[in-house]
């Protein structure tokens, strides 16, 4: 079975863009679900507190958190500096004002989203659970991380897209997971940097459509033909939304008593759930990403075509 992104005649290009705004619905969707569950919910808000309490109480050391916060005291930086570099190479390099453009505004708007989500817009409601009342949600040092990620995956050639989807969401999946074991955010967090993240995508993905038109997509090769990294990012992507959906449900089904008196293997439990929900999320949103692209993705051409609309 093939893939093409190619508009048959009897398609209009309204329809043709339906999955771009089909996949606007379906992650806001999903945050205003995560939000609303673990943020809003006495329940949400346990099962998001039982994990922080598990990493502080088992990931702490000196020898396991000496290295987790050297490695987050400098993501920002690394992350903006690679993104830097990529999206300067395109722009000078290879002659592309468009997508470095795009990129660019990428980052900084999910970074301001997450901002002004977080410090503005949203609010936790103390339920009696965390003594930290303050809003978290989303985390910004995981937004980051992925934004700049994201914006790589932008400015790189078509031919690359699957490594860097691969390797940028991993990247992306260790920040937000470090986040969590060093007690700095709750898994929903960083659930919601993800889904920030992959809004914004979409939404470059979706201007550049509008601005390239219509025509042959990425994807023409068939199915069995995919590269290693693209079947690998699937594999992943499969076995993190088995790993999160089992989580959800193991942590659903356990008992909640009094967070203070939370015994240490629970604990450890509940760690191990909010570390399926960060990793098991991030690996399914950055192929859900990859895939709208290389299924519906406009061809790269350095001009706009004209009468863009």
């Amino acid at each position: 079975m093939s893939f093409s992104s190619k508009t048959p005649p009897s398609q209009s290009k309204g329809s043709a863009l339906l999955p771009w705004y089909g996949a606007l619905v379906l992650l806001a969707a999903l945050f205003l679900a995560c939000y609303g569950f673990f943020v809003r919910t006495k329940l949400g808000q346990w099962i998001d507190e039982a994990a922080l309490l598990g990493g502080e109480a088992f990931l702490a050391a000196d020898k396991t958190r000496g290295p987790a916060l050297a490695f987050l005291d400098h993501m920002p930086a690394a992350s903006a500096l690679l993104a830097g570099g990529f999206i300067l190479f395109a722009l000078v390099r290879r002659r592309d004002f468009l997508r470095p453009t795009v990129a660019g505004a990428l980052l900084l708007g999910a970074a301001g989203t997450t901002q002004l989500l977080k410090h503005v817009v949203l609010v936790r409601p103390d339920l009696n659970i965390s003594g930290a009342s303050m809003n978290s949600f989303p985390s910004g040092h995981t937004t980051f991380a992925a934004a700049a990620m994201a914006a790589i995956f932008i400015v790189a050639p078509v031919a690359h897209r699957p490594p860097v989807a691969l390797l940028g969401w991993s990247y992306a999946a260790v920040a937000g997971a470090s986040t969590l074991v060093l007690g700095w955010h709750r898994p929903s967090d960083v659930i919601a940097a993800y889904l920030v993240v992959a809004w914004w995508s979409v939404l470059a993905g979706l201007f550049l459509r509008h601005a390239h038109g219509s025509g042959p997509g990425p994807r023409t090769t068939a199915a069995g033909s995919r590269s290693v990294p693209e079947r690998l990012l699937r594999a992943l992507a499969v076995l993190g939304a088995v790993a999160a959906a089992a989580a959800l449900g193991l942590a659903l089904s356990m008992d909640h008593p009094a967070i203070g008196s939370v015994q240490n293997g629970a604990l450890l439990v509940f760690l191990a759930v909010g570390l399926a929900l960060v990793l098991g999320t991030a690996m399914v949103t950055g192929w859900f990403v990859h895939e709208l692209f290389a299924r519906y993705g406009a061809p790269i051409r350095r001009r706009l075509v004209r009468g863009m609309k």
